[in-house]
């Protein structure tokens, strides 16, 4: 049985994490919580561009087989939820902005909320 796990295709599990983690992010969103999903937004973007950029150096003993490629990925997960919990690269406070000017303007008086029309 651990020898099938090294068979695992290392793009269906970081596909399916990276779905899991977009539901998870928008059912944050949906309760309101958006500081927590606007930082789970930027940890994972941190933890893609760390996986991209390890993706252009050689291939070291680690790296050479499924297990290492897999321990890299979880590493780098770990990597981009810490840096987001300790400031991140400012893309979570971006987020934030964004959304709180989109729904100023979604409720600004010249464009007031479907409950107000007529």
């Amino acid at each position: 049985m651990i020898n099938e796990i090294g068979q695992l295709d290392t793009a269906h599990v970081t596909s399916a994490l990276a779905k899991t983690k977009v539901d998870q992010i928008e059912q944050l969103a949906g309760r309101g919580d958006l500081r927590k999903a606007s930082q789970e937004f930027e940890s994972y973007f941190v933890s893609y561009l760390l996986k991209v950029m390890r993706e252009t150096v050689p291939q070291g003993e680690l790296t050479a087989n499924k297990m290492g490629e897999m321990f890299y990925s979880f590493y780098d997960e770990e990597i981009g939820k810490r840096a987001a919990q300790s400031g991140g690269i400012g893309l979570s406070d971006y987020v934030l902005a964004a959304v709180a000017r989109n729904e100023d303007l979604a409720h600004s008086p010249s464009n007031p909320p479907s409950s107000v029309k007529s």
